[in-house]
C-alpha cells in the first residue's frame, strides 16, 4: 500500500503470543505501526489511548472476548468507524454470523498467510480512506451549498415579515381589511420560515439517526393508520395553497409500521411539492396498492415535473442545492421524505416528465394482523 508519510496504527489483540508476534512482524515489515494487547479488556484500554486505524482481534480470549469488545466499541461513536477484523480458529457459520451482526468488517481464519493478512488489512484501510474522502466531500458540498442557499431561503420570508410589519407601524389610516391582508402575509412568511427551520433541525437529527440502530429500531416499532393521516394532510395543504378539492384521495386504510408524526411529514412534503409546482385546477391524486407485507402509496401531480438530474440529486442524497431549491423548492423536503421512508424499511421512487407530471411512490411495511 502506498502510504506516503502516513503510518497507520494497527491494534492487534490476541492471547496467543506466537500469533501476536507473527502478526506484529508481518505488519511492521509493511510499515504499519503496531500496538498489541493480550485480552479484550486491555485491548479496550489500548483503543481508547491510541485511537488505532484498524483493529485485529481474536474471538476467544480471557477477561473479555472479541465479541464483547466489538459490541462495546460500536456503542461509542469515536470507535464506531474503526475497521474491525476478527482472527479465529472457528470458521463456523454461527460464529461468523454473530460477528457480522455485531459489526465486524472481515474474518481471518487461523492459520492464514502473511499475504492474506496484508491484503485484508490494506483492503479495509483503503475502504475507510475512501469513505472518509466521500463524507468529507459531501460535508464540503453541504457547507458550500448552505452558504449559498440559506441566505436566500431566510431572506425571502424575513423580508416579507419586516416589510409588511413596517407598513403597519408607518402607515396610518389603514382600513381593517388592509390590516387583515397584511397580517395574513406576515403569517405566511412566518410559516415559511418556521417550516425551513423545522426541516433543517430534522435533517440534522437524521444525520445522527443514520448511525443509531437503536433509534431506527424504535421508529420501526411504532404504527399508525394511513387513511386519517392522508385525508388530514389533503385538507390542510389544499387550504394552505387556497386550492380546495385539489387533492383527491382514493386508498384503502392500512396500519403501517411508522409513527403518525413521520407519516404525516412524508405525505406533507410530497403533497406540498405537488401543489406548489402545479397550476390552479391541476389535481393531486393519492392512491394505494397492496403489495403483501408492504403498501405502496402513489402520489401523482400534473405539475412542472423534474429533470433526471434533479431526481438523481434527491436519490443521491445531495442536499442544499440552491439552483434546485429556486427552480423546484423540493430539495430538502423530498430528501427528508425519502430518508424517513428508508429509516422505516421502505422505499421512495420518483418518475417525472418535465412540464407534464411527477409520480412518487412511497412503499412502507404494513403491521401484521394476528390471526
Amino acid at each position: 500500500m502506498e502510504q506516503g508519510t502516513v503510518q497507520y496504527k494497527i491494534l492487534v489483540i490476541d492471547d496467543e503470543e506466537d500469533y501476536r508476534n507473527v502478526i506484529t512482524m508481518a505488519l511492521q515489515s509493511a510499515d504499519f505501526e503496531i500496538i498489541s494487547a493480550t485480552n479484550g479488556l486491555d485491548g479496550l484500554a489500548a483503543a481508547k489511548i491510541y485511537a488505532p486505524d484498524l483493529i485485529l482481534c481474536d474471538v476467544n480470549m480471557p477477561k473479555m472476548d472479541g465479541h464483547t469488545l466489538l459490541k462495546m466499541l460500536k456503542e461509542e461513536s469515536e470507535f464506531a468507524g474503526i475497521p474491525f477484523i476478527f482472527l479465529t480458529g472457528n470458521s463456523g457459520k454461527s460464529d461468523l454470523r454473530k460477528g457480522m451482526q455485531l459489526g465486524a468488517d472481515d474474518y481471518l481464519t487461523k492459520p492464514f498467510t502473511t499475504a492474506e493478512l496484508i491484503t485484508a488489512v490494506e483492503t479495509r484501510l483503503t475502504k475507510k480512506k475512501n469513505l472518509k474522502k466521500f463524507y468529507e466531500s459531501q460535508f464540503d458540498d453541504i457547507k458550500t451549498n448552505i452558504v449559498h442557499t440559506l441566505p436566500h431561503e431566510f431572506r425571502t420570508p424575513l423580508n416579507g415579515i419586516l416589510g409588511f410589519s413596517q407598513v403597519l407601524y408607518e402607515e396610518s389610516g389603514l382600513s381593517e381589511d388592509e390590516v387583515q391582508k397584511i397580517g395574513v402575509m406576515i403569517h405566511k412568511s412566518g410559516q415559511r420560515l418556521h417550516r425551513l427551520l423545522e426541516n433543517m433541525i430534522l435533517f440534522g437529527q437524521m444525520q445522527l439517526w443514520i448511525h443509531d440502530q437503536d433509534k431506527i429500531d424504535e421508529m420501526r416499532g411504532e404504527s399508525t393508520l394511513l387513511l386519517d393521516i392522508v385525508q388530514s394532510v389533503a385538507v390542510k395543504k389544499s387550504a394552505d395553497h387556497e386550492r380546495p378539492d385539489a387533492v383527491r384521495v382514493s386508498l384503502s386504510d392500512s396500519r403501517l409500521r411508522i409513527s403518525s408524526i413521520f407519516l404525516t411529514k412524508i405525505i406533507e412534503e410530497i403533497v406540498d411539492n405537488g401543489l406548489k409546482f402545479s397550476e390552479a385546477g391541476a389535481i393531486i391524486h393519492i392512491s394505494s396498492e397492496d403489495k403483501g407485507s408492504l403498501l405502496q402509496i402513489t402520489i401523482s401531480d400534473e405539475g412542472r415535473g423534474m429533470s433526471e438530474e434533479q431526481i438523481n440529486r434527491i436519490s443521491g442524497f445531495q442536499q442544499f442545492e440552491r439552483g434546485y431549491y429556486e427552480q423546484q423548492g423540493a430539495g430538502l423536503g423530498l430528501v427528508i421524505a425519502k430518508t424517513l421512508t428508508e429509516f422505516h424499511g421502505g422505499s421512495l421512487s420518483i418518475v417525472s416528465k418535465e412540464n407534464i407530471s411527477t409520480i412518487i411512490k412511497v412503499t412502507l411495511p404494513k403491521v401484521k394482523i394476528e390471526s
